[in-house]
């Protein structure tokens, strides 16, 4: 882990909260609760195809094709 760790007021119950900030393999915040038991935690997905056109069409960039982004399905899923 490349990161610290914290403490701050759940925005819940006002208890203390851990916060974990992690700069590896990505940029990610997390924390837990456990006084109320409020988390929140990152969550690694790759987006449809559909998605990432939508996103590229607001870029003015073309569209892709599913072989130009199925060869990094493997990475995302292993992060």
């Amino acid at each position: 882990m490349s990161g610290y760790s914290t403490e701050q007021p759940c925005p819940i119950c006002g208890g203390n909260m851990s916060i974990d900030c992690d700069s590896k393999p990505f940029e990610s915040v997390s924390g837990d609760c456990i006084n109320c038991g409020f988390c929140y935690y990152p969550t690694v997905e790759q987006m449809s195809l559909a998605e990432i056109n939508e996103r590229r069409a607001d870029e003015d960039l073309k569209p892709l094709k599913l072989k130009d982004i199925k060869k990094y399905s493997k990475e995302i899923k292993e992060l």
